[in-house]
């Protein structure tokens, strides 16, 4: 139950990025779509598999494969994150110089 809520609470911390990048960005049509939910999965396909494979094979020692794909998925969105404010700051100074 406990890692469930985290994964939950990941993904959806890892879909803020791309509603921030759909916002600013003036990019219509489903290619921009179709790019950033093939982008999104990927970020979020380790920590799936992490969670799936743990729930499938019950380990009897810590699971470092469950950490390190948590741990890959919070810095690929906390990129995410870096990038899509990036966009957000560039957008802004481009309406503010115009």
């Amino acid at each position: 139950m406990f890692l469930t809520t985290i994964l939950l609470i990941t993904l959806i911390i890892l879909v803020i990025p791309f509603i921030i990048y759909f916002k600013n960005t003036g990019k219509k049509g489903k290619m921009p779509f179709i790019f950033a939910s093939f982008i999104y999965l990927m970020i979020a396909s380790p920590v799936v598999y992490g969670v799936i494979n743990h729930k499938i094979v019950q380990y009897e020692d810590a699971n470092i494969g469950l950490g390190i794909s948590f741990f890959i998925t919070w810095f690929l969105t906390i990129c995410a994150f870096l990038i899509s404010l990036y966009i957000l700051i560039k957008k802004r100074i481009n309406n503010a110089l115009s």
